[in-house]
């Protein structure tokens, strides 16, 4: 049949349909390339011109700024020149020839720094004559003249345009004129005006830059009058009234874009305009550009790539047709081989759903008897192991142990039995950063870290997690190994975790190494026994490995319980001294650690602290289920095994709420007393006081009276005394001049001590207090 189907030459839907494919690929984008390069391509080369247009225009209107502005400097700097005065009205022109001289040179240079500027004329009201580079000095003699350059000085700004302003020489002109009145700094009864003419020619030329052939470019106001004289003899009647409508758009809208588009007459332009704001006026400098002539480049690309697309495509047919039949031999040489040994004819005529669902079939039946014992059996092989290592099935004998095992996937026959447990240590020390609801997260984050090494050394490997920081890993291992090699293993298993807890967790642990048994009914006892190991380490060392053979023997010596020290901590207590008793339960700590004690001698040591506390407490007759809200601190010490976590409890759950509650009543009768001796203190600071005579004077002890000064102004006694001398001293320097030995006798100090003790509170010595205090330092 497979020859048939070679030699007969049907094609199936594949076939087809992959011509087809083939063609849709290779053909039609050659086809898109130029239709789709004419829509984009005129709008990119649209978009591309009108940035060249508005670089353009920014670019002239930057150059008009830069002339109008070097125009208003100069004529402002001119305006406000003092000898421009009023003394110009009763000028005699013909008799002061040197200022005349001057004063026409000054209009010449102001004509010749600007190319915009035709000419300059000074307007004189009072003189009644106009003086200007062109001109000379004119007298003004018509009344209509006079009535018109009287009326420039009537406008209330000082520098502003008239747009038909005649020279008085030229009867009959007008130009573009910037007025400035005079004097420069005044509202009203201006003496005259400076008149600079502008160069109509000029400004035309500038503006006329930025248009194309059959393109507009024009120059208008704020009122929409034009400062470009565009409409000539020889203009075209099309191009001004494209003018106008441009004009009456701007006018009407207020665009907030530098460019739009713009249809009219049947054609679309790219209209681009800036703003000028110079010598009081405001201008649009708007230019407009056909879209046809824009894109009139990518036109003819586009049809000659048209043209080269479709030859590509009669190429692209024959390329098809071969490629095709190559593609399509595989797939027939597969189908024929499914084929082989079927009588019927398959219906479906798609070759490869046909290929597709042959493999299915044939492959059904094997996956989904793999996916059934692949789901099942680690599921049964971990409640297992868990019922079995915590001993819920001893009935079993162990070969009943072994065959389950070995059902599960586990081949422990003639194997060796081993446990790896680990206890965190070190949660204190990671801050604000993790709370008590983390345990369970970082417990289950190590068990995770122990699977995962344990499983690449030894392939059967159980982890399991205790809920409580410490986990725990059954391995089962190759009998041919010896003990000494096992260990070893083992021991760098260990070390790795270790390892690895410390860099990804930041906790230190523990970590023991049980017993290797070869009976796998004594894995519940070996687990059971390695877990109780864990409370033997040494709290002296940060991560610790403990081997099950030696590490018993190792920590069987006693530990001297320090008595001194507990009666030291229950005296500070009843005092209420709570940094005293911190600092001594710390000692007591340390003394419990020595001699190589483990964590379960320290523990025991610290239960023991605790009773003798608890009776200290219990003889102040204070209310412990009130005091400590019903907590039962003997079960919430139990849980803790951490030295710096025990400190801790010691001191915020225990002392010091017993402490509060005892300074409670203790400052009720005490306050009075302490406040009437600060009132004294006052007084007598500068003399010899002391503890021990305010104590005498008060019939009580120097000891309950210090405690009882700092528990209720929050400083020691001396401290107080030597602060305020420090202030006293303070006053003496910057109110007299008393030398510093003087003052020394005044507080009671020797100078020497005066000056360590003062440059110790405020980081100089007194002299040097004073001569900052002198310079308005202090």
């Amino acid at each position: 049949m497979q020859i048939n189907m070679l030699n007969d030459g049907r094609r199936g839907v594949v076939f087809w349909k992959n011509l087809g494919l083939v063609l849709l690929i290779t053909c039609l984008p050659m086809v898109f390339i130029g239709v789709i390069l004419y829509y984009v391509g005129t709008e990119r080369i649209g978009a591309e011109v009108d940035r060249a247009h508005q670089v353009q225009l920014k670019q002239s209107i930057q150059q008009m700024d830069e002339y109008l502005s070097s125009l208003e400097k100069f004529a402002v700097r001119i305006a406000f020149d003092p000898t421009f005065d009023e003394s110009l009205n009763r000028m005699d022109f013909t008799d002061e020839f040197q200022k005349t001289k001057d004063l026409m040179k000054s209009l010449t240079l102001l004509s010749e720094s600007n190319s915009l500027v035709q000419s300059v004329g000074l307007f004189l009201r009072d003189g009644d004559k106009i003086v200007g580079d062109e001109s000379g000095i004119r007298p003004i003699q018509t009344e209509e003249d006079r009535r018109l350059f009287r009326s420039l000085l009537d406008k209330e700004q000082l520098i502003y345009w008239d747009y038909s302003l005649k020279q008085i020489h030229r009867p009959g002109s007008s130009y573009k004129t910037v007025v400035i009145r005079l004097p420069g700094g005044q509202m009203h009864n201006s003496f005259g005006a400076f008149l600079i003419y502008l160069n109509q020619d000029k400004l035309d030329g500038m503006v006329q830059k930025l248009s194309s052939e059959h393109a507009v470019s024009f120059l208008i106001n704020d009122q929409g009058e034009y400062l470009t004289s565009l409409h000539s003899d020889d203009s075209n009647p099309r191009e001004e009234l494209l003018e106008e409508a441009l004009r009456s758009r701007i006018m009407q809208e207020q665009l907030g874009e530098n460019s739009f588009k713009f249809m009219w007459d049947e054609e679309i332009y790219f209209v681009s305009y800036g703003k000028i704001s110079k010598l009081g006026g405001k201008w649009t400098v708007i230019s407009a550009t056909p879209l046809s002539q824009i894109i009139a480049p990518v036109s003819s690309m586009s049809r000659m790539i048209i043209s080269i697309s479709s030859l590509g495509l009669l190429i692209g047919l024959m390329l098809s047709w071969f490629a095709s039949n190559k593609l399509y031999a595989p797939i027939q040489r597969l189908k024929s081989m499914l084929e082989i040994g079927k009588h019927n004819k398959p219906e479906e005529k798609n070759e490869i759903i046909y290929i597709e669902n042959e493999w299915k079939r044939r492959l059904q039946e094997q996956q989904a008897l793999s996916a059934q014992i692949n789901q099942s059996i680690p599921a049964l092989r971990e409640s297992f192991l868990l019922q079995f290592l915590q001993g819920n099935l001893y009935t079993h004998t162990q070969s009943e142990i072994l065959g389950k095992m070995k059902q599960l996937e586990w081949e422990a026959e003639h194997k060796k039995f081993a446990f790896l447990v680990a206890n965190l240590h070190g949660f204190a020390e990671l801050g604000s950063k993790y709370s008590e609801r983390d345990v369970q997260l970082i417990t289950f984050a190590a068990s995770n870290i122990m699977l995962e090494l344990s499983l690449e050394r030894i392939p059967m490997a159980h982890v399991m997690n205790f809920q409580d920081l410490s986990v725990g890993v059954f391995l089962v291992l190759n009998n041919h190994k010896s003990h000494d090699e096992i260990k070893q293993e083992l021991s760098k298993l260990a070390q790795d975790f270790i390892t690895a807890l410390n860099n990804v967790l930041r906790m230190k642990a523990t970590l023991v190494i049980s017993k290797i048994t070869e009976s796998v009914m004594e894995a519940p006892d070996v687990l059971e026994q390695t877990r109780k190991a864990l409370h033997f380490r040494d709290l002296k060392t940060s991560n610790q490995m403990l081997d099950m053979s030696h590490f018993i023997l190792e920590h069987s010596g006693r530990t001297r319980y320090p008595f001194e020290l507990e009666r030291e901590i229950v005296t500070a207590i009843g005092m209420g001294l709570e940094d005293e008793a911190v600092r001594l339960i710390r000692a007591f700590m340390l003394a419990l650690q020595s001699n190589d004690s483990t964590e379960w001698m320290v523990h025991q040591g610290m239960m023991k602290l605790l009773g003798a506390i608890h009776d200290t407490i219990i003889r102040y007759d204070v209310d412990l289920y009130t005091l400590y809200d019903g907590m039962h601190v003997y079960e919430q010490l139990v849980k803790i095994y951490e030295p710096d976590e025990m400190v801790h409890w010691f001191q915020y759950k225990l002392i010091q709420p017993f402490i509060k509650t005892l300074s409670m009543a203790y400052d009720a009768d005490l306050r009075g007393t302490i406040e009437e001796l600060l009132k004294r203190i006052q007084n007598e600071f500068l003399s010899d006081v002391s503890l021990e005579l305010y104590a005498e004077q008060l019939q009580m002890s120097s000891s309950k009276l210090s405690k009882a000064f700092k528990q209720i102004t929050g400083i020691n006694f001396i401290d107080y005394i030597v602060q305020l001398r420090i202030e006293k001293c303070k006053e003496l320097l910057f109110k007299t001049d008393m030398k510093i030995n003087d003052i020394a006798g005044i507080l009671s100090y020797q100078p020497s001590y005066l000056i360590r003790i003062f440059k110790k509170s405020e980081g100089m010595t007194p002299g040097q207090y004073r001569e900052k205090h002198a310079q308005g330092l202090c």
